[in-house]
């Protein structure tokens, strides 16, 4: 099975890079790996899913890419994850502390809880911390959320 989340970050690239082609490709994928989770049953999803697939796209970007976000957030983490099998913690937001702090509270936690997942809301994506969790051995996925913020899952391996 294809990863949603993937599949939406293709999606949102050929919709921002004009792959018309690529984007039909892509939403088709999207649509199927969407019908084969719970989410499928979510009234808000099923309607963004009819707003893109009636759309067209080439002619409205700009809304193209902003349906594709509000679809991320319709799916949220706790679809995302059930996906993967986790259960989610509820997310921790850490937007609103100056740096350092953020990547520190993020480590703290890990090291309290390696085993658990940790969701955590930052008002960026948090590039720099990648390669430290890749360092410790956990895996992440991420998103841009609709209302603003980046959302990060972290998973021991």
């Amino acid at each position: 099975m294809r990863d949603i989340r993937a599949v939406l970050t293709s999606t949102i690239a050929c919709a921002s890079g004009g792959d018309w082609p690529g984007y039909r490709v892509q939403l088709a994928a999207l649509r199927d790996a969407i019908e084969r989770t719970s989410a499928s049953g979510d009234e808000t999803v099923r309607r963004q899913l009819e707003i893109l697939g009636a759309a067209s796209p080439e002619h409205d970007v700009v809304g193209c890419v902003a349906e594709l976000k509000a679809l991320s957030d319709a799916l949220g983490a706790d679809t995302l994850a059930a996906e993967a099998g986790a259960d989610l913690p509820p997310a921790i937001d850490l937007r609103g502390l100056r740096p350092p702090e953020p990547i520190m509270r993020i480590l703290d936690a890990l090291e309290r809880a390696p085993a658990q997942p940790l969701r955590v809301i930052l008002p960026h994506e948090p590039a720099p911390l990648y390669d430290l969790l890749r360092q410790r051995g956990f895996r992440y996925s991420g998103h841009a959320r609709a209302q603003g913020g980046f959302e990060l899952l972290i998973q021991p391996h």
